[in-house]
């Protein structure tokens, strides 16, 4: 009966204390996305800018970043890397919405865009 009682007992503890980490681990936001490349890589942003320019520069951003029914990317101060991942993977509502591409395109090719942005982001507007 002694043994019923002290692995209940401890069956509850280690619920309780995994209960309890769970809920600390929910609260804490997760850590920013890294590339797994430099951005600063030429192939990578070439690879980046034929992507951009089939999907995303037409009816959107424009010609080279440049604007269009969505904000333009030349000449950006602001731009975070782990920020345009995150909004290209999962999309944004709102005022400015954006379909997700986390489906359409692997890890990679997204990094691969956002190493374009980034280089778009460092030429006049």
């Amino acid at each position: 009966m002694k043994r019923r009682a002290t692995a209940l007992n401890l069956g509850v503890g280690l619920g309780l204390l995994l209960l309890a980490t769970g809920l600390s681990a929910q609260g804490q936001e997760a850590a920013p996305p890294k590339p797994p490349f430099p951005l600063q890589d030429p192939q990578r942003i070439n690879a980046g800018k034929l992507r951009f320019g089939a999907t995303c520069a037409a009816y959107c951003h424009g010609s080279e970043g440049r604007g269009g029914k969505a904000p333009a990317f030349r000449g950006r101060n602001d731009f975070a890397p782990a920020e345009a991942f995150s909004v290209i993977s999962q999309g944004r509502r709102g005022a400015d919405i954006m379909p997700p591409w986390g489906n359409a395109f692997s890890p990679d090719e997204i990094w691969e865009l956002v190493a374009y942005l980034q280089h778009l982001s460092t030429l006049p507007p």
